[in-house]
């Protein structure tokens, strides 16, 4: 199999980089009505599902080939992908018969707790310039993973609590109302966020609490004050209880959230 210049696929790679916050949304696809409907896992299986067809396509192989699949992974997944350590996992790559294909053409890519399934086709539709390269895989939503399914409410905010502090780690502020919109496409369907309120229009979440509501039921996030602090999960609205004596950072930047 031909060699694949490191030059193409370092051009690939940087494409698929995604700049902080690491929570992407897809302008294109996302909808205020539903914010299902596209998440930062399906964005970046998007991207690994061009970067396979690319590689195939230079390489001359069957588009579901486990080399050109563990060739591109690298580069999103494990020590030295261009994505933070953690942030993409990438599983679901056998190769049962050791024919050098992948068993189904069906890899789980996972970001924060959501998971995509990219399928790959067998034929070889990749390739710049390619006017069908649609076709040579497919992504779909494989939905919010939870370990309990009876804790739909605290699972969700303690998710979201997690990926705040991901991306507090990256620089991002954790209080930042774009950045907490943007992260809101990463929940179940079935969970609702209120109470992100930003009255004195300075960008930033008034008091650091959120609201997550589901099948009549409500939990508080309240967030931490610094980016890497844990924020406190408690049962019942922000309306019922009382909101802690705290003050974010002092100096926060004006329009804070449009750069989102």
């Amino acid at each position: 199999m031909p060699r694949i210049p490191a030059r193409i696929l370092g051009a690939v790679a940087t494409a698929a980089l995604v700049i902080v916050p690491v929570a992407t949304a897809n302008t294109a696809t996302a909808s205020h009505t539903s914010h299902r409907h596209w998440t930062t896992a399906m964005n970046i299986a998007n991207l690994y599902g061009d970067a396979v067809a690319l590689h195939t396509f230079l390489a001359g192989v069957d588009g579901r080939s486990t080399r050109s699949i563990r060739s591109v992974r690298r580069n999103y997944s494990g020590p030295n992908a261009h994505y933070p350590e953690g942030f993409v996992r990438i599983t679901g790559l056998t190769d049962r018969n050791h024919d050098g294909l992948d068993d189904d053409g069906k890899l789980r890519v996972r970001v924060y707790n959501n998971d995509a399934i990219l399928t790959l086709r067998k034929n070889r539709t990749g390739g710049p310039g390619c006017s069908r390269c649609s076709e040579a895989y497919r992504v779909t939503d494989g939905g919010f993973v939870f370990k309990n399914r009876r804790s739909v409410l605290q699972e969700s905010a303690q998710a979201f609590d997690r990926m705040l502090r991901f991306n507090g780690r990256l620089g991002a502020d954790t209080w930042d109302r774009g950045l907490i919109h943007v992260l809101n496409d990463e929940m179940p369907p079935e969970v609702q966020m209120v109470s992100n309120y930003d009255g004195n229009r300075d960008g930033y979440d008034d008091d650091g609490r959120l609201t997550f509501l589901a099948n009549g039921k409500a939990v508080t996030l309240t967030i931490g004050n610094t980016g890497r602090q844990v924020g406190k999960v408690t049962y019942g609205p922000t309306w019922k209880q009382k909101a802690p004596k705290r003050t974010h950072h002092p100096a926060a930047p004006p329009n804070a959230g449009s750069r989102y």
